[in-house]
């Protein structure tokens, strides 16, 4: 029988026809080659076989492949998530760490001593609320050039609790002055409160500055301690003047008398052209209450003091003297 196509070409078409790349007259003419041609019919199955090894080789490596793929990136997931885990535990660690060892600056805390000795600067100390305990300390050099005691504080945590703090400071780690919470130690082991240098920030040169008259007052704390007042201030002629009216009544104008007098020696120190202080207050006495004013003129501040009135206020260790001779 005659083939319509040769042998030879349908050796060559086989693969394209395996793969259905033929057309379909061709196909159709392949397909009856195959069923009268043993030869070629030999040949197609081996090709067809080979193809399908061949196939299926490619599948099962496309499929190894992909199994790699899937497990890299599996693995590759699972690195990703460890490294954020470990870096959001030394995150966590660092900050637990920061918060509740090694602490912030604080200047939420008061003194409560501030002793020196030939060798040692003995401090002790109390957080203003629950929050804070102690962590340590540290001795910093400011811009003027001065020392600043820096003391840390922390979260409580269930191994430090105690809100106050004792911190003794070897007096070879200062150089020349030290501040310590709003308290300066000189060189020489001088101690001024806090007190006194603010009361020294305060001084004011006329009597007639309501807002810094305010201020020495606030500092001061008469309000606090001898109850509320008024002020009225003589500015017109000299002996300027500044009396303090109190709203309430006293009970016992001799303590009364001698605390308010210790206000007027430092007002009258710290306000440079102030002649004169006054107070008017009632006393509560056997026979009903009792309007009283008294007026301490520099001049018998100075009397009371020893010592001009006035020089105390010309330096924070001048401050300090006074409130000393005060006994405050």
């Amino acid at each position: 029988m005659k083939h319509k196509i040769p042998c030879y070409m349908i050796q060559d078409l086989l693969p394209l026809y395996i793969d259905g790349l033929t057309g379909e007259p061709t196909a159709k003419d392949i397909e009856e080659h195959l069923n009268t041609c043993g030869d070629c019919r030999a040949s197609y199955d081996r090709m067809k076989a080979d193809m399908g090894q061949v196939m299926d080789e490619q599948r099962s490596e496309a499929g190894r492949e992909i199994d790699y793929l899937k497990a890299l990136r599996t693995r590759n997931i699972r690195n990703i998530i460890c490294g954020m885990a470990a870096a959001a535990a030394v995150a966590m660690t660092a900050v637990g760490v920061k918060l509740f060892v090694i602490g912030s600056p604080s200047e939420a805390y008061m003194i409560t001593y501030l002793d020196v000795d030939q060798e040692q600067i003995h401090v002790g100390g109390i957080f203003q609320g629950s929050a804070s305990v102690y962590g340590r300390h540290k001795i910093v050099r400011q811009e003027d050039g001065t020392q600043k005691l820096v003391i840390y504080a922390c979260l409580a945590s269930g191994w430090n609790r105690e809100g106050a703090f004792n911190v003794t400071v070897d007096r070879s780690e200062v150089e020349n002055q030290v501040d310590i919470g709003g308290a300066t130690v000189e060189d020489d082991g001088t101690v001024i409160s806090k007190m006194a240098n603010e009361l020294y920030g305060a001084k004011n040169p006329y009597i007639g500055d309501v807002s810094a008259d305010g201020r020495l007052a606030r500092i001061l704390d008469i309000g606090g301690e001898m109850g509320g007042f008024t002020s009225e201030l003589q500015t017109v002629s000299e002996p300027y003047g500044w009396t303090l009216h109190h709203k309430d009544s006293v009970r016992n104008s001799a303590v009364f008398e001698s605390r308010m007098k210790d206000y007027g020696c430092v007002m009258l120190a710290l306000i440079d052209n102030l002649g004169e202080i006054g107070w008017t207050y009632t006393v509560e006495t056997e026979q009903g209450p009792v309007e009283r004013q008294t007026t301490l003129t520099a001049q018998e501040a100075s009397e009371y003091v020893g010592d001009s009135v006035k020089s105390f206020g010309q330096s924070p260790q001048k401050v300090q003297e006074l409130l000393d001779r005060l006994s405050w």
